[in-house]
C-alpha cells in the first residue's frame, strides 16, 4: 500500500529574524522547488471522487466471506479485488501526505487526513475475515500455488502467512483488531499535532544580544550549527524547556501509546513487543540485541570523537550544544544540481539504468520537494505508492547535511521504484507482510555511504572541505549510530516494564534517557542531565516501537555493501540491486545475505564503527 520513511533528519529547527534568507509563502515557492502533487490527483474533487470510489468498492470484499476455500478461481477472485483497492488507497494516502507535509495549517488536508484514516479503519475490518480463512486453508495454500500460475507468485506470502499462524486469532477478533487502527492511531497523531504546531518557543539570543526566532519549520538547524557559541547554547535552552513544560502530557501521549502496543502484542499472543515488530518480517530478537551490546560494548569510539571535536572547538569543555558546531570556518555552499550530480556520480558503480532514473527523478519529473517555505513539517521523508513515482520531502539548504540528507531520501525512493520494477504489489511497499525497517534503512543510509566515500577524494586537499564532509558524516552518525541505539535501549526498558505491568512514569523516563545519554557522553563531554532528559520529547520515531534499531542496522548493512561495491567484490553492486529489487518477496535475513551480511553477528557493527574510527583519525589529523 502506502509507504512512508519518515526521517526527522534534524533534532530541531532554528531561523533568524533578519536572515538574509528570506522564508516563502507556499503559494509564492518557485515551481521548481516543489513536487509534482498534481500528478497523483489534478484536484481535491478528483481525490474525492476517487476515494468516494474506493469506499463504493470495499463492501464487494465482504461478498467473499466464507468462500477462499472454495477453489484456486475463488482466491484469484479475491485477490484481484483486494490488491487494486490496496493500491488506489496508497495513492490517496501519498496525495494528503504530501498536502500536510509542506503546510501544517492546512486545514482542508487535515480534515481528509482524517477522513482517510476512517477508511483504513474500514478496509482493515471488512478484510479481517482473509487472513484467518487462509489459515483455515493450511497447506492446501502451498498446493494451490504451486499447481496454478496464477498464485505462483503468492508462494513466499503463503510461507510467510502459515508461518505467523499462531499469532492470528478468529474472525471476529481480526475484525475487532482491524477496527482499533483508526482508533489507536490517535498517540502518534496528538505527537505531530502537538511539536510540529502547537509547540512554540522563545527567541534565542546570539552574543551580540540579538534575538533569533527558534522554530519548527526551517531545516537545518543553523542556530545550532552556528559559530556563535552563546546562540547555540540558547537555542538548544530553549528548545528543550520548550519541550520540558509539556513533558506530562507527552509523556502521557507516550505511554498510551506503549500501552497499546503491549496489548496488541498480548492479543496476538507474542511474548513482548519486541517479537511482535520483528517476528512479521522474520528478524530474529537476537539483531536487535545484538547491535544494541555491540554499541555499549564500542562507545569508546563516541568518548574518543567528543575529545577530538572539543580539540578542534578549541574550547575547555564540550557541551550538548556543541555536538553540532561548525568545524569549518568556510563550508562549501552547495547548489541543489551540483548535488544531484556528486550523488549520481558516486552511484556510477550501479549502472546507467540507475543513476539516470535518480537524475531524471531529483529534476525534469520533480520528485523532490526542497522548498523553503512557511509552515513546512518537520524533518525529511519518502513517500510512495505503487502506481505513482516516489515523492521526497527535504527543504534544501546548500550545506553538505542538506545534500547528504536529500541521499539518504533518494535511497528510499530508488529503493520504492526499483520495487515497484521488479516486484508485484504483495511484495511492494513498506506495509507488505514481511516489511523490514531495517531493509528500508540499508538502502537509504547506502546511498549516504557511497556519496561520502566519492566525496573523500573531492578536494582532498580543500581543509575545510574535508572538516565538511566529516561534521556531516558524523552528524549522520551522531543521529542513526548514537541517539538511535540509545534511544532503542529506552525502548526496551519502557516495554519491558510495561509487559510485567510495572509503573511508567514522566520522571522514570527522564531518568532513563539521561542515563543512556550520559553513558554515551562519558567524560568526555558535559551533561546537563536536565535537558539531556528531554531528548525522548523529540523524536515521533518512538511511536513505532522498535523503528529506532532498524536505523542502526541500516546504517552498518549500508556501509557493509558499499564496503564490497569499493573493495571491487565480484558482482558486489548487482548484489545490490538484487537487494533492493527484491522487495520483501524474501525474508530480511535472506535479503541481507544477499550481500554475505549477518546482522545476527557483531561484524557489520564493528565495521561500520571502523569507518567511523577513520573519521574521527582523520580529524585528529586535519586539527
Amino acid at each position: 500500500m502506502h509507504r512512508v520513511q519518515k526521517s526527522q533528519e534534524y533534532l530541531f529547527h532554528i531561523s533568524f529574524k533578519g536572515n538574509p534568507m528570506t522564508i516563502l509563502k507556499r503559494a509564492d515557492v518557485p515551481k521548481e522547488q516543489t513536487w509534482n502533487r498534481e500528478s497523483v490527483f489534478e484536484s481535491w474533487d478528483e481525490y474525492q471522487a476517487e476515494y468516494d470510489a474506493i469506499a463504493a468498492k470495499i463492501p464487494e470484499l465482504v461478498e467473499y466471506k466464507g468462500r477462499l476455500s472454495e477453489s484456486p478461481d475463488t482466491l484469484v477472485e479475491y485477490f484481484d479485488l483486494l490488491y487494486p483497492l490496496r493500491r488506489r488507497m496508497g495513492r490517496l494516502s501519498v496525495f494528503i501526505g504530501l498536502a500536510t507535509a509542506v503546510d501544517t495549517s492546512d486545514k482542508v488536508a487535515k480534515s481528509q487526513a482524517g477522513q482517510l484514516n476512517t477508511l483504513f479503519g474500514q478496509f482493515a475490518a471488512t478484510t479481517a475475515f482473509a487472513t484467518p480463512e487462509l489459515l483455515a486453508i493450511g497447506e492446501t495454500l502451498r498446493e494451490w500455488a504451486d499447481s496454478d500460475e496464477r498464485l505462483t507468485i503468492y508462494k513466499h506470502h503463503f510461507d510467510n502467512l502459515l508461518r505467523q499462524k499462531k499469532h492470528i486469532q478468529s474472525p471476529e477478533v481480526e475484525r475487532l483488531l482491524g477496527m482499533l487502527q483508526d482508533a489507536f492511531s490517535g498517540a502518534f497523531n496528538t505527537y505531530g499535532e502537538l511539536v510540529n504546531s502547537d509547540l512554540t518557543f522563545p527567541d534565542a539570543s546570539d552574543s551580540q544580544g540579538n534575538k533569533h526566532r527558534v522554530a519548527q519549520e526551517i531545516v537545518p538547524p543553523t542556530g545550532i550549527k552556528d559559530t556563535d557559541r552563546e546562540l547555540r547554547k540558547d537555542a538548544w535552552e530553549k528548545f528543550c524547556d520548550g519541550h520540558k513544560g509539556v513533558e506530562n502530557t507527552l509523556a502521557s501521549n507516550l505511554i498510551t501509546n506503549i500501552k497499546q502496543y503491549v496489548f496488541m502484542a498480548r492479543a496476538r499472543g507474542y511474548d513482548s513487543v519486541l517479537e511482535a515488530q520483528l517476528a512479521p518480517a522474520n528478524l530474529p530478537n537476537e539483531v536487535f540485541h545484538n547491535l544494541v551490546n555491540t554499541f555499549q560494548a564500542n562507545l569508546s569510539v563516541w568518548h574518543r570523537y567528543w575529545e577530538a571535536k572539543r580539540k578542534v572547538l578549541g574550547v575547555d569543555t564540550i557541551h550538548p550544544y556543541d555536538i553540532w558546531a561548525p568545524m569549518s570556518k568556510n563550508p562549501p555552499n552547495i547548489s541543489y544540481q551540483q548535488a544531484i550530480d556528486w550523488i549520481s556520480t558516486s552511484l556510477e558503480p550501479l549502472g546507467d539504468e540507475y543513476v539516470s532514473v535518480l537524475r531524471r527523478g531529483a529534476t525534469t519529473e520533480r520528485w523532490v520537494d526542497y522548498a523553503q517555505n512557511e509552515g513546512r513539517a518537520q524533518g525529511a521523508f519518502s513517500s510512495a505508492a505503487y502506481d505513482c513515482h516516489p515523492f521526497i520531502f527535504n527543504t534544501f539548504d546548500g550545506t553538505l547535511t542538506a545534500m547528504s540528507v536529500l541521499a539518504h531520501e533518494l535511497g528510499h525512493s530508488m529503493h520504492s521504484y526499483w520495487m515497484d520494477t521488479n516486484q508485484p504489489e504483495v511484495y511492494n511497499g513498506y506495509y507488505s507482510l514481511g516489511s523490514s525497517g531495517a531493509i528500508a534503512e540499508t538502502a537509504s543510509n547506502f546511498h549516504q555511504a557511497m556519496t561520502r566515500a566519492y566525496l573523500i577524494n573531492v578536494n582532498p586537499d580543500d581543509r575545510d572541505f574535508q572538516l565538511s564532509l566529516i561534521e556531516e558524516a558524523m552528524f549522520n552518525f551522531h543521529r542513526y549510530f548514537f541517539i538511535m541505539p540509545t534511544l532503542a535501549r529506552l525502548e526496551f526498558e519502557l516495554f519491558s516494564r510495561a509487559e510485567k505491568d510495572e509503573p511508567i512514569d514522566v520522571q522514570l523516563i527522564n531518568e532513563l534517557t539521561n542515563k543512556f545519554f550520559a553513558e554515551g557522553y562519558g567524560d568526555a563531554l558535559q551533561n546537563d542531565p536536565e535537558r539531556t532528559s528531554t531528548t525522548w520529547m523529540q523524536f515521533q520515531h518512538l511511536y513505532v516501537p522498535y523503528y529506532t534499531f532498524q536505523y542502526s542496522v541500516g546504517i552498518s548493512a549500508a556501509h557493509a555493501f558499499s564496503g564490497n561495491i569499493h573493495a571491487d567484490k565480484a558482482n558486489a553492486a548487482e548484489n545490490y540491486l538484487n537487494f533492493i529489487g527484491s522487495g520483501w518477496s524474501k525474508y530480511s535475513i535472506d535479503l541481507f545475505n544477499l550481500g554475505g551480511i549477518d546482522m545476527t553477528q557483531a561484524e557489520p557493527i564493528e565495521q561500520t564503527f571502523a569507518v567511523m574510527e577513520k573519521l574521527v583519525d582523520r580529524l585528529e589529523s586535519l586539527a
